[in-house]
């Protein structure tokens, strides 16, 4: 069941879509980000088959896993359907589903490498987005999930029960089936990778 501040996020990134490709986030924040997860993905899979990003917005990250993996077929999740929209217009060879992580209409076992970057933050079940996952991806895949990571008394005091320290975020991937091997920070000190085999 989709809360109503679930319902407003989905909705403020519908309206967002048309423009979300030229905002200053992308400039400051997200190419940088998608450089650097897909520089670290190639040191660790050399030629996945398939590849998904949850919380695919309109499907950028996946244009750049294409320049790396053009061989690959792309597939793109996300709740938010003007995102949706616009990533299938961007992106026509790949794959995409209007789904909130926590619901990945894929069978199981059947993805080489999982990406998700700057979205873990707004997932409704945090924890049963990271068993889907799990249970999407090949025995041996991978996941690196890129978002904000904070200090626990940070998180605590702030309330910002939406993020997770290091520790936090290690515990939610091993509990969902993951091992973790490696976490590191990326453009800023508190922007996290987590890496989770299966």
């Amino acid at each position: 069941m989709t809360t109503p501040h679930r319902e407003k996020d989905i909705e403020r990134f519908d309206h967002w879509a048309s423009t979300y490709e030229h905002s200053w986030l992308q400039r400051a924040l997200l190419d940088r980000v998608h450089q650097a997860i897909l520089a670290l993905a190639a040191g660790i899979v050399h030629q996945p088959g398939n590849i998904l990003d949850v919380g695919c917005g309109t499907g950028k990250l996946l244009r750049l896993a294409a320049s790396s993996w053009p061989q690959a077929q792309l597939i793109g999740s996300d709740p938010a359907s003007g995102m949706i929209e616009m990533a299938q217009r961007l992106t026509p060879n790949a794959t995409f589903f209007p789904c909130a992580a926590e619901a990945l209409p894929l069978q199981d076992a059947s993805v080489d490498l999982a990406l998700s970057t700057m979205s873990f933050h707004h997932w409704q079940d945090q924890a049963t987005g990271l068993r889907e996952i799990a249970r999407v991806l090949r025995p041996g895949g991978y996941f690196l999930l890129v978002d904000g990571s904070f200090p626990g008394w940070v998180v605590r005091v702030a309330h910002m029960r939406r993020f997770h320290s290091r520790a936090g975020l290690r515990t939610l991937f091993t509990q969902a089936g993951f091992h973790v091997q490696t976490q590191q920070a990326v453009i800023w000190r508190n922007v996290l990778v987590t890496v989770g085999q299966k």
